[in-house]
Order: C-alpha cells, then structure tokens, then sequence
C-alpha cells in the first residue's frame, strides 16, 4: 500500500511533521489515483471534503505525538509530563494553598472554638476556617489558625479587617495579628524553575546547592540566597536626603569613610528606609564617593533626613556570612536544609532561627549530648505590589472586562501564563503584563500600566532580598477612558 502523504521523520532536532498543505496535496493525489484520474481537485466537491477531512485526521495526530515528543524536554514539558519529569528529581508540584491567618479571639473562659465550623470573614467577603479546635482561656483571649475556604492568593487583612462570621456563644471578638498569602498550584514555569533548581541538592557548599536544598523543603513557595565573602559588613547605613534624583548623605556609615572601600556606597546599591520609594537604586557618583557627598538615583521624590541603608538588594550582610530568605515552609525543616548544604563556619543573616541538632553520619554517629547549632534564615515580608492599568473604552468592551483584566494581570504576576512570575529580589516590568491583557481579544486596547509599592507610579519596580511581592485583584486598578 502507497501513499504520497508525506510521513513525519525523527532527526536531529526531533520529531518532524509534515506541513497540513502537503499532507492535503498528497491526499488529493491518492484520491485522484484510487478514481482513475482527471479527478476535481476542488475543496467545495465531494472528494475535496474527504481531502480536507483526512488532512485535519493527519494533522491532528501529528500535533499530538509532537505534543508527546516534546513532553520529554523540560524546557517544554507540562501537565502530567512535566509530572513524570519531577519525579525522576523526587519533587512533586506544589498544590494550592489557602491564605492562613493567625487569629486572637476573645470571649468567655472555658468556650469552645471548634475546628471547621467557626468561620470569620475579612472585608473583602473571603470566608476563613478555624484549623483547629481551642478553648478560650482564663485570660479571656487564644491566638489560633484560621484558613480561608477557598486557595489560591489573598491580601491579609489588617488588624480590625475581620469579623465572626458564624456566631459561637461566649465568643466576642476577633483580631488579625498576621497571616501567610495563599498559593495557587504550582505553575508549569515555577515548576521547571524549582526543578532546575533541584539537580544542586547533590552538591555541597555552595549557593545553588542550598538553594536547591531550600526549594526542595515542603511548602516553600520562594526562596533566594546570596552571601557576603568579605570580612566585613556589606552595604553602609547612614543619615541622608532626597531631593529629585539626587540623594545627599551628610553622616557616612564609620566603617566606610573613604573612596573604594569594600562595602562603600557604589553604584547598583539599593536605597530604603522610610518614605523611600521602592527600587530606588544608586545610579552614579556625584561628589560621594562611598561616604558622605552627593549621589544619583533613578526614582524622582522627596525625601527628608533620616536614617537610610543603601547596601544591595536592600540588606546589609554581616561579614563571612550566608544569606537565605525562605517564604513557606516549616521553619526548622528550612534551617535544617540550609545547615546540611552551607559551608563550615559561615555566619548567617534574618529573623527566624530554629536548633539544628548534629546526630553525626550513618556511618559515623554521635553519641549523646549531640552538637547543636542555631542556623538563622530570612523570613521575607510579604510586600503588596499595585497596579493601574489604563485602558480605551470602546462598544466591544465586555461588562466584566475590569475582572478579565485583574485575573489577567494576576496571572502574569503568578507565573500562571507560563512566563517568569515576581519573585523575592525581582525586577517587576510592568511591561510583563501587557501581552497577557493584549490576548483578551480585540476590545483590550491599553494606554499604559504603572506599577508599584503604595502607589502604582513606575515603569517597573524592584523588590528587596527581604521582600517577597503579592498581588490580589483589590491591589489592581483597571479603568477605561
């Protein structure tokens, strides 16, 4: 049996098929010589149709073994395939996650808050969950878990931004003291970026290594690590101004008085302290040259004297030390990943510790009383990012367009569009955003997006080593002119 469609082929670069326009010439070919010839060759006849309805047949099957070959390639994997990839480095996807509040309820002594059926709601509507069951004290308040009842990330209210929504006898009030943003499942790129990251988890000592140790902990939904070599503390504080694009530092940092000193004000460093705009970043060096004197920046503003650290990534290092920040996760099963992986001897940087008890190899175990070694890392703050995206009002705009065009930016933000997602230390552009918005349909003409902290009045906006970004749809400002 013959036939003139074209077959797919396995080369060099994979798995090739066959354009539809040949597989459809060949058809007609093979149709015309199972008739004897002279046959119509028009789509609109009978045996054009049958042409065209082979062809789709073909090309369908072809786009789906295509599909299948490229499935093997991480850089391309997804769903199930990119599964099967994880498992081959022992990972899994991450799930989604519900936003955890901690809670201080007051009310009578000796009442019952019972997992599941006490229920509070925030300002935003969301309905939280009591996660476990606690009897309010004779102190008259117990701080305990509530999760929301639905996954994925949302804004943790303020302070008074909650209220009992599911009445309990004896149980008066509520209050906000903190919470951790939620998660949606792991997309295909943050997938593939903590995969790739995985494959240093055999190695020792390094940061990928530790990284990779960190990523690999349950739960964890970001982490970063760089370290400060030196034998002395990175980055300067110091007391300065702010006028425009120009910062004046009138009292240096006494450890870095003088030109090229390690650790000075140089170029690339970020600037923050209070009522600094977020990413504001050492541009050039005017008459300072690491200590006191002037010094350029890129974010326009005003900015009185006070106190300021300028050091990169925004966070002074401590000498010959390690640097984690780590969002998620168990804090003792961080701290125990980032001791198996460091170097001997390293200091360390943060504001969460946990004990790490030395019980020695498999081969080569201690005996009691065991080394212990307190190992510190990074808890990030959770840092909310606003935009405004304008857009032009016309007669194809839909009646939902302002949340098509929140979900769409919350995508992008996420990484659920399969593009790179913010991340803890990250440039956020706001031009990351337009493609996603762009695909809506034709209705979805934009004038501009601004992004930023507090305000969205940037082009783009970085975010500090300690920081790690959030978004939820009551962050994103959409409106149509």
């Amino acid at each position: 049996m013959t036939t003139n469609v074209p077959a797919p082929s396995f080369g060099t670069t994979g798995f090739v098929a066959p354009a539809e326009s040949a597989i459809l010439a060949g058809r007609q070919a093979d149709i015309n010589t199972a008739f004897g010839g002279n046959v119509n060759p028009g789509l609109t006849t009978p045996q054009g149709q049958i042409a065209q309805s082979d062809t789709a047949i073909i090309g369908d099957a072809n786009d789906q073994f295509l599909a299948l070959a490229n499935g093997v390639d991480p850089a391309y994997a997804a769903g199930r395939m990119q599964d099967a990839i994880g498992r081959i480095y022992y990972i899994e996807r991450n799930p989604a996650q519900p936003t955890v509040l901690q809670i201080s309820c007051v009310g009578l002594a000796g009442v019952s808050i019972p997992a599941n059926s006490a229920l509070i709601q925030d300002s935003e509507g969301n309905i939280y969950s009591c996660t476990d069951t606690v009897t309010i004290p004779p102190g008259g308040s117990v701080t305990t878990s509530f999760a929301c009842t639905t996954t994925g990330p949302i804004t943790v209210p303020s302070t008074n931004g909650v209220s009992i929504y599911q009445a309990i006898s004896g149980w008066d009030s509520v209050t906000c003291l903190s919470g951790v943003v939620g998660n949606n499942v792991e997309s295909r790129a943050d997938f593939e970026y903590r995969r790739s990251q995985s494959v240093a988890l055999n190695a020792q000592g390094s940061l990928p290594s530790v990284l990779g140790a960190v990523f690999d902990v349950t739960n964890v939904l970001d982490a970063y690590a760089t370290e400060n070599v030196n034998g002395f503390t990175s980055g300067a504080s110091v007391i300065g101004s702010i006028s425009g694009t120009t910062l004046t530092v009138t009292t240096a940092d006494p450890s870095w008085t003088g030109s090229g000193l390690p650790g000075a004000i140089t170029v690339g460093q970020m600037v923050t302290g209070a009522g600094i705009s977020q990413g504001t970043l050492i541009t050039a060096l005017g008459s300072g040259t690491g200590g006191t004197g002037t010094y350029a920046i890129n974010v326009s503003q005003t900015v009185g004297s006070q106190a300021m650290t300028i050091a990169s990534g925004g966070v002074q290092l401590a000498k010959n030390s390690l640097y984690v920040a780590a969002y998620g996760g168990a804090a003792q099963d961080i701290c125990n990943a980032i001791w198996a992986k460091k170097s001997p001897g390293c200091n360390y940087n943060g504001n969460t510790s946990a004990t790490v008890i030395d019980m020695g190899t498999t081969a080569n175990p201690y005996s009691p009383p065991y080394p212990q070694y307190t190992v510190t890392y990074e808890t990030p703050t959770p840092t909310s990012v606003v935009f405004l995206v304008s857009m032009q009002s016309n007669a194809s705009v839909p009646s939902n367009a302002v949340q098509l065009v929140q979900n769409a930016v919350l995508q992008s933000f996420t990484g659920a569009d399969n593009g790179p997602r913010a991340r803890i230390g990250s440039w956020i552009f706001a031009s990351r955003f337009y493609a996603n918005i762009a695909s809506l349909g034709p209705w979805a003409m934009i004038y501009s997006i601004q992004v930023g902290v507090g305000v969205a009045n940037q082009n783009s906006v970085l975010m500090a080593i300690n920081q790690v970004p959030t978004c939820a749809t009551s962050n994103i400002t959409v409106s149509f002119s």
